[in-house]
């Protein structure tokens, strides 16, 4: 017995690099997203997957314009992102996106100022006091 405690800590740390090496995995592959059935709109699986997400989505802007998340989260193909950057934006909002590169923008992204998915003008966030990430 007293052999096999001299091991302990051997195996604890083999099983802490095994979890880590586990965790690391899945967050390589966060932007991965599961094989689904096309023809079923990202809303349907998500208002049971993430129905929080899909409400604040609904209560947005893109919500209301009907922009599908596949214009900002890519298809559920090698272009899928969970975090979209604001190269993702450019379409739509080609001069929002212009004054990042501005000095006072350094470091902050567009969800810095607005929610990922409600999507709020900046106004509608001091309201509520819903802002992003900072």
């Amino acid at each position: 017995m007293k052999d096999f405690r001299r091991f302990v800590p051997f195996i604890l740390l083999a099983v802490v690099l095994a979890f880590t090496g586990w965790v690391m995995a899945g967050e390589e592959a966060e932007d991965a997203h599961p094989d689904v059935d096309l023809n079923i709109p990202c809303d349907v699986c998500h208002a049971e997957i993430t129905p929080k997400v899909v409400k604040q989505w609904y209560a947005g802007p893109h919500g209301e314009f009907n922009v599908k998340c596949f214009v900002c989260h890519g298809s559920i193909g090698e272009d899928f992102t969970m975090k979209p950057n604001a190269m993702r934006c450019v379409g739509c909002h080609a001069d929002q996106v212009a004054t990042m590169d501005s000095p006072m923008m350094s470091g902050d992204t567009c969800f810095t100022c607005h929610h990922q998915h409600r999507l709020n003008p900046h106004l509608a966030m001091a309201k509520t006091g819903e802002g992003g990430s900072k």
